[in-house]
């Protein structure tokens, strides 16, 4: 399970980042998960306060995500004291979550569903 564990609001998009760290057992995709403010949902305004993962990346279970509100590549690193850390961007010119009130959530995927190739379904 990904939880957001640290939040810096920031009027600098290049200082602003919201922390989430995978506290279950299991390797979790990335992908698919959005991160979103209350402010956003009670506007109906995604594109003012979210973030939906498009990074298809594992993260393995204790370890680390910061999403920086601004422009970067993503990337694996560690941080000076060894712990490895997945560095998202949302690519932003202006702070995101300085300007939001209330809380911020992460919803995750619970069920995905695919096209089957016709070949593939039973007739």
């Amino acid at each position: 399970m990904i939880r957001i564990v640290g939040l810096q609001r920031n009027e600098s998009a290049t200082q602003e980042f919201v922390l989430l760290q995978n506290q279950g057992s299991l390797r979790l995709n990335l992908r698919g998960h959005l991160v979103v403010s209350d402010s956003a949902l009670d506007e109906g305004n995604l594109n003012q306060a979210a973030h939906a993962f498009a990074d298809d990346v594992l993260i393995p279970p204790g370890m680390y995500v910061l999403l920086s509100s601004g422009a970067g590549n993503c990337r694996w690193a560690r941080t000076r004291d060894g712990a490895l850390v997945y560095y998202a961007f949302m690519n932003r010119d202006a702070p995101v979550w300085e300007r939001t009130y209330g809380p911020i959530h992460i919803l995750s995927t619970q069920h995905t569903f695919t096209e089957r190739v016709p070949a593939l379904l039973l007739t």
